[in-house]
C-alpha cells in the first residue's frame, strides 16, 4: 500500500525522540563548554538587566546604578558612551524599548533557580528548546504534505543546523522566538484541518507570545486570521476570531502599559525610530552598524529617543531619497545573507586561537552551506504539484503553502523597509527545510522539475527565478563582506576584535 494511504498524520514517537536527541547532543556539548562563560554583546546585557529587574519585583527596568557602574568601562572603551550614575534611579529606568517576551522568559528562570548560576540555567534550558526544533520541524513537514522520509530529513536538518547550535550559549530572543513561530504554524494548520477551538486558541497564544518577543511578527497576525478564515470554510470565521482574541489577550496589556508610560499610543516595543535611524544613517550601509547604533543611546528617555531618531531618519530619507531606494536590494541581500556572522565574531575575538586557513575555510563552508542548500531547494518543493503525503488534505497543498509564503512576505515587509540582518530569516528555516527535503527526497522530483521547466509551467519558472535572485543576493552579500572576510582569513585574523 502506498505511504500516502497507510501513514497516519503523526510523527513516530521513537523517531521524534531520536530527532530530539540528535538536536540536543551538539547544543548540550557547546553549552557545557561555555556553561560558566560570561555574557557578551549589548543585547545580552540588556536582556539580563530586564530579567533581573522582573525577577526581583522591580518592574520592567534597565540600567540601574550598579549596572551602569559595571558597564561603564565597556561602554566608554568601545563606544565612547558615558552614562553618569546620578542620571539613573538606583533600581533602573522604566523602559518600553525592548519587547518583553524574552526578558519574561529569563525572569522565570531567574526566579526559579536564583541569580548565582543564572546563565548556566538559562543555557541548559535553551539547549532543550533548541533541540525541540528538530522533531517539531519533522511534524511541520508532515503537516505540509511531505512524505515521512522528507519529514525525517527536515528534522535532521534542524538538528544539525550549525548556526542554531550557538544560540543557546547566549541570551538571545531567537531561543524562544523560533520555537513560538514554529508552534504557531503547527497550531494554525491544525486549526484549519480539525476546526477545534483549542487549536485556534493555541495558534493565537503562540503567535501572540512570539509577537511579544519580536514585534516584527505583528504584520503576520492579520494574515493568519484571514488565512484561517479562508482555509476552514465551515468554521473559519470562528477560528479566526478565536486566534485574534487569544493573540490580543497577550498583546493588549503590554500595549496599554507602554502607551501609559510614554503618554501616547505605542506597541509592544518602542524601537521603530531607532531602527530607522540605524537603517538610513548616511554613515551606515542600510543594515545594522555598531558605530551608528550607539549614537542615540546617549538619550536615556525612550520617548525622547524615539522622537529624535524618527525625525533624523525621515530627514535622511528626504535629503537623499534615491539612496533610500538603493538600500532595498542591500537589505534583501542581508536578510537572505550567508550565516557567517557568528564565526567571524568568535574567531576574530580570539575565542579559538589561530586556526590554519584550510580548516577555517572548511568551518566557514560548514556554517553557510545548510542555509544555501535549503534556500535553493525550497522553491522547487514549494512549486511541486499537489502533495500526496501523510498530511494531504485541508492543511496540505495550496493552503499550507500560502501560510508559509505569508510568513515570508510578512517578515520581508517588516524588515526590508527598515533594517535587515541574516538572523531575521531564521524563523523561515523549518518550513524551508521541509520543502527542500521534499524536493530532494521525493522519487522522480528532478525529472518533474525539468519537465515543468521545459513546458514553462508558471510555478517552476517562479521557483527558478527565486533561485537566480538568491544567487545574485549572495553575490552582493559576499562582495560587500569580502574585505572583512579576507582580513579574518589572513594571518592574525583571530586578533582583529571585530564587532558582532
Amino acid at each position: 500500500m502506498p505511504e500516502s494511504a497507510a501513514a497516519p498524520i503523526r510523527l513516530d514517537h521513537r523517531a521524534a525522540l531520536s530527532l530530539l536527541a540528535l538536536g540536543l547532543l551538539p547544543r548540550l556539548l557547546l553549552v557545557l563548554a561555555f556553561l560558566r562563560a560570561p555574557i557578551g554583546l549589548d543585547d545580552m546585557h540588556q536582556y539580563d538587566m530586564l530579567a533581573r529587574s522582573l525577577a526581583g519585583g522591580n518592574g520592567y527596568r534597565w540600567y540601574g546604578r550598579d549596572d551602569v557602574a559595571l558597564l561603564r568601562p565597556y561602554l566608554e572603551r568601545y563606544y565612547g558612551l558615558t552614562i553618569p550614575t546620578a542620571d539613573v534611579p538606583e533600581e533602573g529606568l522604566v523602559t518600553t524599548f525592548r519587547a518583553p517576551g524574552y526578558p519574561f522568559f529569563l525572569a522565570g528562570i531567574y526566579f526559579l533557580f536564583g541569580l548565582d548560576q543564572r546563565f548556566a540555567h538559562a543555557r541548559l534550558i535553551q539547549a532543550f528548546l533548541g533541540a525541540a526544533l528538530a522533531p517539531l520541524t519533522a511534524f511541520l513537514a508532515l503537516r505540509l504534505g511531505t512524505t515521512r522520509r522528507a519529514a525525517y530529513a527536515a528534522g535532521a536538518i534542524l538538528a544539525f543546523y550549525p548556526v542554531l547550535w550557538m544560540y543557546p550559549i547566549g541570551l538571545a530572543s531567537e531561543n524562544t522566538f523560533l520555537l513560538l513561530v514554529l508552534l504557531g504554524l503547527l497550531a494554525s494548520l491544525a486549526a484549519a484541518r480539525t476546526a477545534r477551538p483549542s487549536a485556534a486558541l493555541g495558534a493565537g497564544l503562540a503567535f501572540g507570545a512570539a509577537t511579544l518577543t519580536r514585534g516584527a511578527l505583528a504584520l503576520f497576525l492579520p494574515f493568519v486570521a484571514l488565512w484561517l478564515w479562508r482555509s476552514a470554510p465551515r468554521s473559519g470565521l470562528r477560528q479566526a476570531a478565536l486566534l485574534t482574541a487569544a493573540a490580543s489577550a497577550l498583546l493588549l496589556p503590554w500595549v496599554i502599559r507602554n502607551s501609559l508610560v510614554l503618554g501616547r499610543l505605542s506597541f509592544v516595543e518602542n524601537s521603530a525610530g531607532y531602527n530607522l535611524f540605524v537603517g538610513y544613517h548616511p554613515q551606515g550601509n542600510g543594515n545594522f552598524d555598531v558605530r551608528v547604533s550607539v549614537i542615540p543611546l546617549r538619550i536615556l528617555d525612550d520617548g525622547e529617543r524615539d522622537r529624535w531618531t524618527m525625525e533624523q531618519a525621515l530627514g535622511f530619507i528626504r535629503n537623499d531619497p534615491w539612496r533610500a531606494v538603493r538600500l532595498i536590494p542591500l537589505r534583501f541581500a542581508s536578510f537572505f545573507g550567508l550565516e557567517d556572522r557568528e564565526l567571524v565574531y568568535f574567531y576574530s575575538n580570539n575565542y579559538f586561537g589561530p586556526i590554519p586557513k584550510p580548516l577555517l575555510v572548511l568551518g566557514y563552508l560548514v556554517l553557510v552551506a545548510p542555509f544555501v542548500a535549503i534556500a535553493l531547494g525550497a522553491p522547487f518543493g514549494l512549486a511541486a504539484p499537489q502533495p500526496s503525503g501523510p498530511a494531504a488534505g485541508a492543511d496540505a497543498g495550496l493552503a499550507a503553502r500560502a501560510l508559509v509564503l505569508g510568513l515570508i512576505g510578512a517578515l520581508l515587509l517588516a524588515y526590508i523597509p527598515i533594517l535587515a540582518d541574516p538572523r531575521f530569516h531564521l524563523p523561515l528555516v523549518p518550513a524551508l527545510a521541509a520543502y527542500a527535503a521534499s524536493a530532494a527526497t521525493t522519487p522522480g522530483m528532478r525529472g518533474r522539475i525539468l519537465t515543468s521547466l521545459r513546458q514553462r509551467h508558471r510555478a517552476a519558472c517562479i521557483a527558478s527565478l527565486a533561485v537566480v535572485c538568491l544567487l545574485a543576493l549572495w553575490a552582493i552579500d559576499l562582495a560587500a563582506d569580502w574585505p572583512r572576510l579576507s582580513a579574518v582569513f589572513a594571518p592574525g585574523g583571530h586578533l582583529l576584535g571585530l564587532e558582532y
